[in-house]
C-alpha cells in the first residue's frame, strides 16, 4: 500500500497490521532535565530519525492535566444539540465541536470516528507568557478573518471548560516555547531565532479518538498527551511497519509536523500515525499542534540548503488554512474559501 502526505511525500506501507514488540526503542524517551547539549543531541536524533519522541520531566503539574480531561469528558457527555451549538462551522476559526464522521483526515478513505473540540491562541489564553497583553483584544473588522481571528466557541452549557483549558493550554505553550529553543539549536540557529515568531502560535483540541485515518500533522510540531492507560495510537517506522506508542506515565509524546519539515528542508522528518481503537475501550487524548504566527513566511532555513531548496515559500496562515478546510469543507466551499482567503494575504508577512 501506498500513502501519499498533502505535503507530496509518499511512503510505502508494507503491511496495516501493528507491529508487535516488547521494546519501543525506534520512538524516543527524551528527559528534559539533562544538560542542554545532552537533549539538544537526543532531540537531533529523534527529530532527524523518527519524527516521534516521548518527553519526561516536562514541567506540567498533573493535578491541571488531570482536571482539564475531567472537564473534557464532561463536555463529550453533554447532549448533542448543546455540542452543535459550538460547532466549528459556526464561526470562522476552524474551530470548535467536531462530531463524529465531520471530518477526512485520511481524504483517501471514510470519515473520521471521533470528536474533537478545538480552540486556537487568544491573548487572555498565554497568562504566562509575561510578554504577551493578556487584555489585547480582537478587531471587530477582524473576527471573521481566519488569518488574525482570536474568535474561539465556548460552550455555555459547560463555562468551567474555557477556564480550565487555559489553565492547561498557558503552562504547555510554556513547554512549546523551551522545546522551539531547543530545536533551533539542533537546527544550527540562534537559541531564540523562533521566539519572536511563536508569540502567537494557533490551536488546539481535544480530541476522544475512535479512529483517526493516517496522516501528518500541519504544524511544526505537535505535544500530545495521552489521557489514560488505553493504547490507540500507532506509528509508521521507516520499514512500513506500524508501531505502538502506547501511553507512558508522565511523558508528553511530542512530533514533528509538516511545517516544521518543510521549514527545515525535509532535514526533520513528519511521520504518518494514526489512531485505533484496538480495545474497544474510550479514550480521550489532547494534541496542541504549536505554530508560528499566521503572518510568518515559511521558507527553508539557511543552515538546511546543502541540497537546495525543495519547498517554495508560503504564508504560514495559508498553509494551514489549506490543511483544515480541505478536511471539512465540500469541495465547492473549500474553492469559493480559498480565493478569499488568498486575497487575504495583502498583509505585512515575515521572511
Amino acid at each position: 500500500m501506498a500513502f501519499t502526505s498533502f505535503a507530496g511525500r509518499s511512503y510505502n506501507i508494507v503491511s496495516d497490521e501493528v507491529k508487535q514488540t516488547d521494546s519501543f526503542d525506534e520512538i524516543p524517551i527524551i528527559d528534559l532535565t539533562h544538560p542542554q547539549a545532552q537533549v539538544v543531541e537526543s532531540l537531533r536524533d529523534a527529530c532527524t530519525r523518527v519524527g516521534f519522541f516521548y518527553i519526561f520531566n516536562h514541567g506540567i503539574p498533573q493535578n491541571i492535566i488531570d482536571q482539564v480531561f475531567s472537564t473534557a469528558q464532561e463536555f463529550f457527555a453533554l447532549d448533542d444539540k448543546l455540542k452543535q451549538q459550538v460547532h466549528f462551522k459556526n464561526g470562522a476559526a476552524l474551530c470548535g465541536y467536531e462530531g463524529f464522521q465531520n471530518v477526512y483526515t485520511d481524504e483517501r478513505k471514510k470519515p473520521d470516528l471521533n470528536e474533537a473540540f478545538s480552540w486556537r491562541y487568544a491573548p487572555d489564553m498565554d497568562f504566562l507568557n509575561e510578554d504577551t497583553a493578556t487584555t489585547m483584544p480582537v478587531d471587530a473588522d477582524k473576527a471573521n478573518n481566519f488569518l488574525t481571528s482570536g474568535q474561539n466557541l465556548w460552550p455555555d452549557a459547560k463555562p468551567e471548560m474555557r477556564c480550565d483549558i487555559i489553565q492547561y493550554y498557558s503552562h504547555v505553550l510554556k513547554l512549546a516555547r523551551k522545546l522551539i529553543r531547543l530545536f533551533a539549536l539542533v537546527l544550527e540557529l540562534p537559541e531564540t531565532y523562533f521566539d519572536e515568531m511563536m508569540r502567537h502560535p494557533p490551536p488546539k483540541g481535544l480530541d476522544p479518538p475512535f479512529g483517526i485515518g493516517a496522516h501528518t500533522d500541519i504544524e511544526c510540531f505537535t505535544i500530545l498527551c495521552q489521557g489514560s492507560d488505553v493504547p490507540a495510537l500507532q506509528v509508521l517506522n521507516p520499514k512500513g511497519e506500524w508501531i505502538l506508542a502506547p501511553p507512558i506515565q508522565g511523558t508528553f509524546v511530542v512530533n514533528i509536523g509538516d511545517m516544521l519539515a518543510r521549514w527545515s528542508n525535509d532535514t526533520f522528518r513528519s511521520t504518518i500515525h494514526r489512531v485505533l481503537n484496538i480495545t474497544g475501550r474510550e479514550r480521550c487524548s489532547m494534541p496542541v499542534f504549536i505554530g508560528p504566527s499566521y503572518n510568518t513566511v515559511i521558507k527553508p532555513l539557511e543552515t538546511c540548503l546543502t541540497e537546495g531548496a525543495k519547498y517554495d515559500p508560503i504564508p504560514a496562515g495559508l498553509y494551514v488554512w489549506k490543511r483544515l478546510a480541505i478536511s471539512r469543507l465540500d469541495k465547492a466551499e473549500y474553492e469559493r474559501q480559498r480565493v478569499k482567503m488568498e486575497s487575504q494575504l495583502a498583509i505585512p508577512i515575515r521572511v
